[in-house]
């Protein structure tokens, strides 16, 4: 049979009515069969499970699961393609068992040179708050089995959900430990925030480079075997992209760059593109998911530096006093109003804003003090010098919107985490951060690197790292609660209805047997506004 003249469609095969909730493996098969047509077996796939291997050819880049609803999941994987590159069946199954032998859900995909042999089902029909088991099967072979996760059901009061944020993972001299680290955690998911992988600048432009820069992110075994074990919710920074990625970038490479990112991620794509959305976790989490990127207006370029190691923008010239132009947004206004929307409408308990990059301020000189103002009533609201870190300080009128919408509102509970910085921070967030009586709107904590890019200590000696860290303290007191300028890793957050508790977990990436301990650790009460340090 020629796929070329016969194309073969997508099947799905689920367990028919009054059979229960599962289909034993030999009759998935036997059904599944028989809706190919006899295709099944002209294909090469196997009438029953093959051995397992580590990293079946096959299937080069792994498999992952994502983005869990009541009654749904995203599973994906890629097909090593035929030399003549035709489309290429892909069983795809997925069991209450990892054996595999008690079936829920399971089909025929196809893999094509028009989607770079990507597989990618959003698995329909599951129960809600359920673990479930799945893997891929083509020409003989078959991928690891992985699994997936379901959330509770719209409504439910589950009593905990635990999940795990990074961001930033270079290919370099150090090593994927905190990847391995995290399949240890005991996750209902993991949010990774970007960069994701880090592409050529210059080099990068064709739909095909950035397929191959994903092919060698996704060689790594340790991540394999991450995504394999653990749900991945994701979303992009512009290491994705490029360095600097804004709505005015080329829409030919933007275009090529945002159908890469889909191809590869358990996510499914939009005709809009839209990467902005929501996960819930019955009552208990309310997850909304920002793109920072797509929208966005330019950045606010540097204009000075910190010590000459730090690129920093101060707002007393130009062009650094535009980092308060009323109208710059990071959101676009579409993405801001479905924001706003979201927060006010949630009734869980947590409100979780996953943001690429970090929406406390970050200053190294404060220019608006109290002491400061009281010689000089016209200073400049909010005025210092920045880290120059392409993040919200650069929209600070949409900050400052949003947080008064919260306040107004009195949207209790709102949890952000961030990613981008390399940087481990934590800071409550309000309206006005140089205002005492500003209320505390929101509570921020951002993560360090999952690898170092670069490895802090070649910058600078660590005892002027920790200096660096305490003026940091000091210009941005009394809302920063931690800072840390030589740790990598990730942060884990754990959500009860009474509490939240979060950790930043340390490695050191340039040791392959690295364990992650907790460096600091922070709880924010139900109801009480603002971060309170806990011994690690």
């Amino acid at each position: 049979m020629s796929y070329h003249r016969h194309p073969l469609r997508p099947i799905e095969i689920a367990p028919p009515a009054g059979t229960g909730s599962t289909l034993p493996r030999r009759d998935f098969l036997r059904l599944l069969g028989a809706a190919a047509g006899g295709a099944f077996v002209l294909a090469g796939l196997p009438r029953r499970a093959g051995a397992l291997t580590a990293a079946a050819s096959a299937f080069p880049d792994g498999i992952k699961s994502g983005d869990p609803r009541p009654t749904s999941a995203v599973i994906w994987t890629r097909v090593e393609a035929p030399g003549d590159a035709s489309p290429v069946p892909v069983m795809w199954s997925v069991a209450e068992d990892a054996a595999l032998e008690r079936v829920v859900r399971g089909g025929i995909a196809i893999a094509d040179d028009a989607g770079g042999h990507h597989v990618k089902v959003q698995v329909r029909g599951l129960k809600p708050d359920r673990w479930y088991h799945y893997r891929f099967e083509t020409g003989g072979e078959t991928s690891v089995t992985g699994r997936l996760r379901t959330a509770p059901r719209t409504g439910a009061r589950p009593d905990h959900l635990r999940y795990a944020f990074a961001s930033c993972q270079q290919i370099n001299d150090s090593y994927y430990v905190a990847h391995r680290a995290l399949t240890q955690e005991n996750l209902d998911f993991f949010l990774h925030l970007g960069d994701y992988v880090y592409v050529s600048d210059g080099g990068t432009i064709t739909l095909d480079d950035y397929r191959r820069v994903y092919r060698r992110f996704h060689a790594n075994p340790l991540l394999q075997d991450l995504q394999a074990k653990v749900p991945l919710v994701a979303v992009w920074d512009d290491g994705e992209f490029y360095n600097g990625v804004d709505r005015t970038g080329d829409p030919v490479r933007l275009a090529a760059a945002r159908t890469a990112w889909f191809e590869a991620m358990p996510v499914p794509r939009r005709l809009d593109d839209r990467t902005y959305r929501t996960l819930e976790w019955g009552r208990l989490a309310h997850l909304m998911l920002l793109d920072t990127r797509q929208y966005r207006d330019p950045e606010v370029p540097a204009n000075t530096s910190f010590a000459g190691l730090i690129d920093a923008q101060d707002t007393s010239m130009p062009p650094c006093d535009q980092m308060f132009a009323p109208g710059r947004t990071t959101l676009g206004s579409a993405q801001k109003r479905w924001l706003k929307g979201e927060l006010g409408r949630s009734e869980a308990t947590w409100r979780c804003i996953g943001s690429s990059y970090d929406m406390a301020p970050w200053k190294i000189v404060d220019r608006d003090t109290p002491e400061l103002r009281l010689q000089n009533p016209n200073l400049q609201k909010n005025g210092g010098v920045y880290v120059s870190n392409e993040a919200w300080d650069d929209y600070q009128a949409e900050r400052r919107e949003l947080m008064t919408f919260i306040a107004q509102r009195r949207i209790p509970n709102v949890l952000v985490t961030s990613g981008h910085t390399h940087f481990y921070k934590a800071s409550d967030i309000q309206p006005d951060f140089d205002d005492a009586s500003s209320p505390i709107t929101a509570m921020e904590f951002v993560t360090g690197s999952l690898t170092a890019d670069p490895d802090p200590r070649t910058i600078a000696p660590e005892d002027l790292l920790h200096v660096a860290e305490q003026i940091m303290m000091g210009a941005n007191a009394p809302y920063l609660k931690q800072i840390d300028l030589l740790n990598q890793g990730y942060t884990t957050v754990d959500l009860t209805p009474e509490e939240a508790i979060v950790e930043f977990r340390v490695l050191d990436t340039f040791d392959p047997d690295a364990e992650a301990s907790t460096f600091a650790r922070f709880r924010v009460v139900a109801g009480v506004p603002g971060i309170e340090v806990l011994s690690p």
